[in-house]
C-alpha cells in the first residue's frame, strides 16, 4: 500500500494538480520578465541582426506562426485527459495545422526562403523530422495520425499555389484566435488549467488575447466615416455595453466557449461601430493591438519565443500605447 512507487506517483499527481488549478502560465510569464526587458532593450540591434527591417509584418507573422505550430507539435498535448469519446480536439486541431501551413509554406516562398533546400538531404531530413513530429503528435490511433499527416500535406499543397494576398495580420490572428478558443474547449490539454476550475487570471488572460485579436482585425480594416447620429451612437453603444457585460458575468460563471465567441463578437460590433463614428482613427492601432496580442498569446501557452516576437515588432512603432486609444473602442 505504501510503495515506493505509490509514493512517487501520489507526489506527481498532486504536483500536476496544483500546476492545472493554479495560474501556471502567469508565474511562467513572470519568470520571463528579465527575457522580455533584454528584448525590448536590444530590439533595434536584434533586428538589424535579423535584417528583418524590410516585410517585417511578414516576417513576425511567419515566425510566430510557425512557432505556434512548433509548438503544437513538439507540445503534444495529452488525449487522455479528454473525457468526451466524441471531442472535436483533433478536428479542430487539424484545422489548425493546414491553414497554418497554407500560411507558412506561402510566406516561405514569397520571403525568398527557399535557397536552404536546395541540398536534397536538407529537404528529405526535413520531410522526415516533419513527418515524425506530425505523426507522435497526432491522436494515438490511425485515424488521429492520417488525419493531421493528411492537414499538413494538403496545407503545404495549397499554400505553394496559394496566390492570393491576405493580411499577414488577417492569418495570424484568426490562426491564434482559432488556437486561444481551442485552449478554452480542452484546457487540460493544453495544461492551461482544469475545466471547470479556471481561475480569474485564466480567464482574463483568454479575454485580453481575444480582445487583442478583435481589435487588430477592426482596427484594420474598419473605416472612420462620421456618418453615425450622435444620439443613434450612444443608444446602440449602451446597448453594445449591457449585452457585453451580460455575456462577461455568463463567461466568467460557464467558461462557455459559445459565450466566450458571442462576448467577443458583440465587443468587435461595438468598436466598428466606434470607429464608424470618429472622424478619424490612428493607423497604428491595429498594429499596436497585433503586437500586444503576440506578446499575450505567447504569454498563454507559455512560448516566450512569440511574445518576444511581439516585443520585436512593438519596437518598430513609432507611436506609444496609449489605453484612452483601446478603451475609447468599448
Amino acid at each position: 500500500m505504501f510503495d515506493d512507487f505509490s509514493i512517487v506517483t501520489t507526489a506527481v499527481s498532486s504536483f500536476n494538480n496544483a500546476a492545472l488549478f493554479g495560474a501556471y502560465f502567469f508565474a511562467i510569464g513572470l519568470l520571463c520578465l528579465p527575457l522580455f526587458y533584454f528584448a525590448r532593450l536590444y530590439a533595434g540591434d536584434i533586428l538589424a541582426h535579423l535584417n528583418w527591417k524590410k516585410d517585417i509584418e511578414k516576417k513576425i507573422g511567419f515566425w510566430g506562426v510557425f512557432t505556434m505550430v512548433f509548438w503544437m507539435l513538439i507540445f503534444g498535448g495529452n488525449y487522455a485527459v479528454i473525457r468526451d469519446g466524441i471531442s472535436l480536439l483533433p478536428l479542430v486541431i487539424a484545422f489548425v495545422l493546414f491553414f497554418s501551413f497554407v500560411y507558412i509554406t506561402k510566406s516561405f516562398i514569397e520571403l525568398n526562403y527557399l535557397t536552404f533546400f536546395n541540398d536534397k538531404k536538407i529537404k528529405w531530413l526535413t520531410a522526415f523530422v516533419l513527418v515524425m513530429l506530425t505523426i507522435v503528435s497526432a491522436k494515438p490511433d490511425l485515424y488521429g495520425i492520417l488525419l493531421q499527416l493528411s492537414a499538413v500535406v494538403c496545407g503545404i499543397i495549397v499554400g505553394s499555389r496559394f496566390h492570393k494576398n491576405i493580411s499577414d495580420t488577417c492569418w495570424s490572428v484568426l490562426i491564434f484566435g482559432t488556437v486561444t478558443v481551442l485552449i478554452l474547449m480542452q484546457p487540460e490539454y493544453f495544461r492551461f488549467g482544469q475545466l471547470g476550475n479556471l481561475t480569474m487570471i485564466h480567464l482574463a488572460a483568454l479575454l485580453f488575447v481575444g480582445f487583442f485579436a478583435i481589435t487588430a482585425l477592426v482596427g484594420k480594416y474598419a473605416k472612420a466615416r462620421s456618418k453615425i447620429h450622435e444620439s443613434a451612437y450612444i443608444k446602440l453603444k449602451w446597448l453594445f455595453r449591457i449585452l457585453a457585460a451580460l455575456a462577461l458575468v455568463l463567461f466568467a460563471l460557464t467558461e462557455s466557449v459559445p459565450v466566450f465567441v458571442g462576448l467577443l463578437f458583440v465587443v468587435g460590433l461595438s468598436e466598428i461601430l466606434t470607429i464608424y463614428h470618429l472622424k478619424q482613427i490612428s493607423g497604428k492601432l491595429y498594429k499596436q493591438s497585433w503586437a500586444l496580442l503576440l506578446f499575450s498569446f505567447g504569454i498563454i501557452i507559455t512560448c516566450p519565443v512569440i511574445s518576444c516576437l511581439g516585443i520585436l515588432y512593438m519596437s518598430t512603432l513609432t507611436d506609444n500605447i496609449k489605453i484612452q486609444d483601446f478603451t475609447r473602442l468599448l
